[in-house]
């Protein structure tokens, strides 16, 4: 076959494979089109999940009428003049693709007007070599972009659309990270004409917690702790949630560079690496996160739809956001005392921001690395709980952190996988992970079995006999199995478990179900439940990293029990008879 120049049209329709994926790419680049123009307010209108209609207005800065023709043209952009400013982006876009790709596989009409030119012009392409059209139009100042039909002119793409309601949940979620990440801009979403999201702009601390509170849930925002650091050119700023109160599903997890979110590879190691040591069995990272540095340093054109980036010191990035927020995390966990524990179901508990501001992304701190205060008085967030303390106990009321230099304890091994050998200035003893483990779940489950226990679903529910199970069902403490985080359901002569608590699931769950119920009938005090419960939380191995964690916990949560620690003799002392 000769080789031959490509049509225009096939050349854009195979440019738009790799920007148009589905309608949110679509929404996606026209959204960060308009914010590179300066919009403060955007309105988007989806009909059938986009793939009827996608339309955005903005109030940006518009395009006058003589360059409408080359908006629609391949590598056509204002963003990038030469090299050296494609080694400096600042914008969203600069490819200078997206409108050429989409009006080849669409039905495209770009309406404009600037703030100085008296009436507004539309422009659409068509016929095979997507000839530009222009004509007059009635418009207020700024852009509106309408595309219907997406993929009419590509059957074999429009196949593979998924039903309405996906396609409209992937738009969903394009629109919420990019309202995270400019919270200086106003965003509204319709579909099918009716209203479903609406972001007013937050240009204040309080406004910028209720649009994280809107996206992120209200959990999420009276949870978190603010997080900012300095070193050098790099700035990391954002939302760190308490390792323990962290989701069991990573839909939180936002990280934008420069502005700009990502799903890059090395950010996300370095914040599963930070949070590893800390992190409950099933739990995943929490994080509104935000990391600038200078644009020469960081490459976005790697990746076709630039969710990914190549930072040019890739291992100084890495290690700086890996330390800045396990020192954050240390924070959080010597903090997480009695004064602020909370339960496990995601309604975290009620507290209050810093004093200061805490705009992101924007701002600079001195220096060095800062986490946010949480007080347990008042919230920034409407008809926020308030939280009682989960020790009521007449434990010395010291603070976590406010520890003796002489009794610095740190972990030298572990032995047997269970006890780990600790040293601090003066003394060598053995501490017992599991018993820590144990204590410290209980104790938090002791509030939370008060407020009631989160359970988690089975993968597979299962079924058991009546006949196994003590009593009749009818006379069970349905209401106790319910706080428990138990759901069950009968069945003729079975009974169907749903639901467990998290620590039940793992292992047998009959067994489990069977003692919890006979426990429960018996009139079991919480803290025998809780005891029992925590029983089935330690570990049969602790690493170093694990040993390092429950240190700080029987330091901060046990006050340094002795009852599971056993020190060791020194040579020269005599031994204890």
């Amino acid at each position: 076959m000769a080789i031959q120049q490509l049509p225009i049209e096939l050349a854009n329709q195979i440019a738009a494979g790799e920007v148009v994926e589905r309608p949110s790419s679509v929404v996606k680049e026209l959204v960060e089109n308009a914010l590179d123009a300066g919009a403060t307010q955007l309105v988007l209108d989806i009909e059938q999940g986009g793939s009827k209609r996608i339309r955005i207005r903005d109030n940006g800065c518009g395009i006058v009428k003589q360059e409408l023709t080359l908006a629609l043209s391949r590598h056509a952009t204002s963003k990038i003049k030469s090299l050296d400013d494609l080694e400096h982006i600042g914008s969203l876009g600069f490819r200078g693709e997206a409108l050429a790709s989409i009006s080849s596989v669409s039905r495209l009409r770009l309406i404009s007007k600037p703030p100085e030119q008296e009436e507004a012009w539309q422009a659409w392409a068509e016929g095979r070599d997507m000839q530009v059209n222009i004509e007059p139009a009635a418009h207020p100042d700024g852009t509106t972009v309408d595309i219907q039909d997406l993929f009419f002119n590509t059957p074999a793409r429009r196949k593979f659309l998924r039903t309405e309601k996906t396609e409209f949940t992937h738009i969903d979620e394009v629109i919420k990270r990019i309202a995270l990440s400019r919270f200086e801009v106003g965003f509204q979403l319709n579909h099918n004409g009716k209203s479903v999201r609406m972001f007013p702009q937050a240009l204040s601390e309080k406004q910028q917690l209720q649009r994280l509170a809107k996206i992120c849930g209200g959990g999420f925002a009276e949870q978190a702790s603010t997080i900012d650091a300095v070193d050098g050119d790099f700035h990391l700023t954002g939302w760190l949630v308490p390792p323990e109160h962290c989701r069991h599903q990573g839909d939180i997890q936002y990280f934008f560079v420069n502005g700009r979110m990502m799903r890059d590879k090395l950010l996300s190691h370095a914040v599963r690496q930070a949070y590893e040591k800390y992190l409950p069995n099933e739990r995943v990272p929490t994080f509104v996160l935000y990391f600038e540095l200078p644009s020469e340093q960081v490459d976005v054109n790697v990746h076709p739809a630039k969710h990914e980036v190549r930072f040019h010191r890739q291992r100084q990035v890495h290690d700086f956001i890996l330390t800045r927020i396990e020192q954050a995390l240390m924070q959080l966990v010597a903090t997480d005392s009695p004064q602020s524990a909370v339960t496990h179901q995601h309604h975290y508990g009620s507290q209050e921001r810093p004093s200061g501001p805490t705009s992101f992304p924007s701002g600079r701190a001195s220096g060095g690395s800062v986490l946010g205060e949480r007080k347990a008085s008042g919230s920034l967030l409407p008809n926020a709980a308030r939280v009682q303390n989960s020790i009521s106990s007449g434990q010395p009321q010291t603070e976590p952190g406010a520890v003796k230099i002489e009794e610095n304890w740190r972990v030298l091994t572990v032995f047997n996988g269970v006890y780990a050998l600790i040293r601090n200035e003066q003394n060598l003893a053995w501490l017992n992970l599991a018993k820590v483990h144990t204590e410290c779940v209980a104790q938090k489950l002791i509030q939370q079995l008060q407020d009631g226990l989160n359970g988690q679903p089975l993968l597979v529910p299962v079924a058991v006999n009546l006949a196994n199970l003590p009593g009749p069902a009818s006379q069970w403490p349905q209401q106790e199995l319910n706080q428990c985080g138990v759901v069950y359901q009968c069945q003729r002569e079975q009974v169907i478990i749903e639901q467990m608590p998290e620590m039940l699931r793992q292992g047998n769950v009959v067994s489990g179900f069977t003692e919890l119920l006979k426990l429960l009938t018996e009139g079991a005090e919480t803290e025998a439940l809780a005891s029992w419960l925590a029983q089935f939380a330690g570990l049969e191995s602790y690493s170093i990293t694990q040993a390092e964690h429950w240190l700080i916990q029987w330091r901060s949560l046990l006050f340094e029990a002795p009852d599971v620690l056993q020190r060791l003799p020194l040579p020269g002392e005599r031994h204890a008879e």
